[in-house]
């Protein structure tokens, strides 16, 4: 397994299942993101798609988490599922939660982040291009998911999650790691202005003009510098994946957007702005890790919401604490 591949794709079961080598090397963590490949489920749905609550058969959604959780070796009767709606609301799941929403009826409404220090109880986030953020403190022995689509994400709901973590458990940011997973990449996320300037004002990123490191809007990739004080692991090196976008400043500075050649309309990059918002919140780079798997672009492997116009299923990102 080399150190600088950013996932790796475990084929042994019948489910595929992608992880991140630095989370494999956590002791008594499981976790995974899934693809859409391996189900039973049929039509726009084909084939592993754990969105219980769609159109789907339920028996096969289920046959769907069973597979699942032989690949990662969990019980997913146990996982506690989350109602998303693009909000910041996060649970401190407790014993009580296993099964929630998978072996009962869902009891808690509007979801997007949970965080537990449980043994045994898996958290789940969904995702179709929104991004999945796994985090886990190996010191502390706490757990999150964070459903990060862009009004999530420009909501701060990353950072939140971790701020709950430190205020719940007492856990340090430092030692907290953070999978960002297969969601749509910069390559394929138009957005328009409005979307933009909700973008500017995030709280957790410094977009003020002695931040910017770039020749100002509509003039290529709009670079934001890391702020200063945040963990900036300089023995590291620069990631493959910044190239291009770092400037001579003391801190690498992360491409947010770029302009297209159309007018009003930007490419976003919400895997470089969710690292930047877990780096504001205190995350050491260096424990940082994004598969940067697009789902539009490899809509074969993963459910894409843009690609099918909804017509889809509902792909996952799970972490258990074992």
């Amino acid at each position: 397994m080399s150190d600088n591949k950013s996932y790796i794709m475990n084929t042994e079961n019948v489910a595929p299942i992608i992880q991140v080598p630095s989370f494999l090397e956590m002791r008594g963590i499981r976790h995974g993101f899934t693809t859409r490949i391996g189900g039973v489920s049929s039509g726009i749905y084909r084939s592993l798609n754990l969105g219980i609550n769609l159109d789907d058969d339920k028996e096969k959604v289920l046959e769907n988490y069973n597979r699942v959780g032989k690949a990662m070796g969990i019980d997913v009767n146990r996982i506690s599922c989350p109602n998303q709606v693009h909000k910041t609301n996060i649970l401190v799941a407790k014993e009580e939660d296993a099964g929630d929403g998978i072996a009962r009826e869902l009891s808690h409404f509007e979801i997007d982040a949970q965080i537990t220090n449980v043994p045994n109880l898996p958290l789940i986030v969904y995702t179709a291009d929104c991004v999945p953020i796994l985090l886990a403190d190996p010191v502390s022995r706490v757990i999150g998911t964070v459903h990060a689509g862009w009004r999530g994400t420009v909501a701060g709901i990353a950072a939140m999650t971790v701020e709950k973590m430190v205020e719940v458990y007492g856990c340090l940011p430092e030692n907290i790691q953070a999978a960002i997973g297969p969601s749509i990449g910069p390559d394929n996320y138009e957005v328009d202005e409005e979307v933009i300037k909700q973008v500017m004002s995030c709280p957790y990123v410094d977009s003020s003009p002695d931040n910017r490191v770039d020749q100002g809007i509509g003039q290529g990739d709009f670079l934001i510098q890391i702020r200063a004080g945040s963990y900036v692991d300089e023995t590291r090196g620069v990631p493959d994946f910044y190239k291009g976008s770092v400037q001579t400043h003391p801190g690498a500075a992360y491409s947010i957007f770029r302009t297209v050649h159309v007018r009003d309309r930007y490419m976003l990059n919400l895997w470089n702005l969710n690292e930047l918002i877990l780096l504001n919140a205190g995350l050491k780079m260096s424990n940082i890790h994004q598969t940067r798997l697009c789902t539009m672009k490899n809509h074969e492997l993963f459910f894409s919401h843009r690609y099918t116009n909804g017509k889809r299923g509902l792909n996952a990102g799970i972490i258990s604490l074992v």
